[in-house]
């Protein structure tokens, strides 16, 4: 019973994958070279050509973004792998992987990947659902690490279950 929940877990999560790469292109070509207001003064979709990576670190370097992004890539790959049991911890690194998989293909295709979500309510760069997805998942397996330490701290078992999430 256990092997047969686990491969509906593991097809639940290419799944998942799929469906966030799919969003995040299905939503970027939809919008290409548009602006929308969405809620005034609050939301508004408008397309923007970053170069770079986050906060457009990197600027106008497709090809060091396009390695990086494929190395960063391999590591969570590598990370699914030795963790393929704890679904707790793949779910983040699919989200973390799917947004970087959606990246990837405006840099390799297009030169740039497009962000359109524009809060107005603060002065914050434009974004994507890729960015969303990696961001949401970098917070969950941030909150997953401190809690096994500090669950392991408390238990006085930390040196001994230190390596439950096995990152390399």
């Amino acid at each position: 019973m256990k092997k047969l929940e686990m491969k509906y877990k593991k097809i639940f999560l290419i799944l998942l994958g799929i469906i966030i790469v799919f969003l995040d292109q299905i939503t970027k070509y939809t919008l290409m070279g548009k602006n929308l207001t969405i809620i005034p003064n609050i939301l508004n979709f408008t397309y923007t050509e970053n170069t770079g990576v986050a906060f457009g670190i990197g600027a106008n370097n497709i090809f060091l973004t396009i390695i990086v992004n494929i190395i960063v890539l391999g590591v969570i790959i590598d990370c699914i792998r030795k963790n393929q049991t704890d679904f707790k911890i793949l779910i983040p690194l699919i989200l973390i992987f799917s947004g970087g998989v959606g990246n990837l293909i405006d840099r390799i295709f297009r030169g740039y990947v497009i962000d359109f979500i524009d809060i107005k309510l603060f002065n914050f760069p434009n974004f994507n659902i890729a960015d969303i997805c990696i961001t949401i998942g970098i917070i969950f397996l941030i909150i997953i690490i401190l809690n096994l330490t500090k669950n392991d701290t408390k238990n006085k078992n930390f040196s001994q279950n230190v390596h439950k999430i096995d990152f390399f």
